[in-house]
């Protein structure tokens, strides 16, 4: 199997390898051209590459030309800086003590800011899957490659949302500890908070109330990280799966609250263009089935170098060197990997 996908690397052909949540299999979606593929209405089927700004068309890879196979062990290490650069450390503390005064004075109640971390990096990316899928077992891993975007690696513990027979799951994930950490904060319990009333409301628009069934708050451990985390079901016959994404995306634990004012802050101070980070993934099929995820742990890859993206949930209650402390445990979460 490594020398098909190694063949489509080098032939520069697009492809995804992606491993769901608890799986045996790796997956392989191909094309064997080099064509764009766009989609608005999820009518047809493939692999979904979506960027964190909504006015940007989400890609996609048919999925025509489709492999599946079990995860072979990873064989290489690879060579990377493992010590995340503290440059930016004066810039992102400044933007969440700006953030929280804004937060103070009502302007919104919440907002994500992220911040990307750039390393030398001299290995192959396939290994570094490989490894990823081993190392993260309750992760969606993947392994994107498209001449319009570039190459992403991730893995991630958030669930965008999935669809099967008009049955709606997602999640409300927000709040990091280390594993040692002890108990949660108020803060993290009212970030998180936030997030499922949120999430409550938009698909209110759409499902009558007793439709939608929130269930209990609990910790899920990803990698060396813990979150706080709500399971979200809801019966959404008669709402299309392009409505349900147009309404979720982004999610409050990657933009913030309210919504348009918390992206606004996002584009207006935000120095950087986060890409795909934070946008979503996942295969999809004819406007019915859907499992998808948000992008998070996860890094874009050029021929010298390794960009990381990390970001962390900002309220009233936030302190800016512990806000920046939690973004580099992310990081270095994702780096334990190499």
């Amino acid at each position: 199997m490594r020398e098909k996908v190694n063949d489509l690397i080098k032939q520069g052909q697009p492809f995804v390898l992606f491993r769901l949540p608890s799986d045996d299999l790796i997956h392989c979606y191909y094309q064997k051209d080099l064509t764009a593929n766009y989609t608005s209405t999820f009518c047809e089927s493939g692999f979904v590459f979506a960027p964190f700004a909504q006015a940007n068309r989400p890609l996609f890879i048919p999925d025509v030309h489709r492999l599946s196979f079990a995860s072979p062990p990873p064989q290489k290490n690879v060579n990377i800086t493992t010590n995340l650069p503290q440059d930016q450390r004066k810039n992102f503390i400044e933007q969440v003590s700006r953030a929280v005064e804004t937060i103070k004075g009502e302007a919104f109640e919440k907002v994500v800011l992220s911040n990307a971390f750039t390393l030398q990096y001299t290995g192959e990316t396939l290994e570094v899957f490989y490894r990823m899928v081993h190392q993260y077992s309750n992760a969606f891993v993947y392994y994107w490659f498209h001449p319009q975007t570039g190459t992403w690696l991730g893995a991630t513990p958030e669930r965008f949302l999935s669809l099967e027979n008009e049955q709606l799951s997602t999640m409300a994930l927000a709040g990091t500890l280390p594993t040692a950490a002890a108990t949660w904060s108020k803060k993290e319990i009212h970030e998180q908070q936030l997030v499922v009333a949120s999430i409550q409301q938009g698909l209110s628009r759409y499902v009558p109330d007793h439709k939608i069934k929130i269930g209990e708050r609990e910790t899920i451990r990803a990698g060396e990280l813990r979150h706080l985390c709500t399971h979200i079901q809801a019966e959404v016959s008669g709402v299309s799966l392009a409505l349900l994404v147009e309404e979720l995306h982004p999610t409050p634990a990657v933009g913030g609250l309210p919504k348009d004012i918390a992206l606004e802050y996002i584009l207006a101070y935000e120095d950087y263009d986060r890409a795909y980070y934070t946008g979503y993934l996942g295969p999809f099929s004819n406007g019915k089935q859907a499992n998808l995820f948000v992008n998070l742990r996860c890094a874009t890859v050029f021929d010298d170098t390794i960009r990381l993206f990390t970001g962390a949930g900002i309220t009233a209650g936030s302190v800016p060197e512990r806000e920046w402390e939690e973004i580099c445990r992310k990081a270095n979460t994702f780096l334990s990997v190499l």
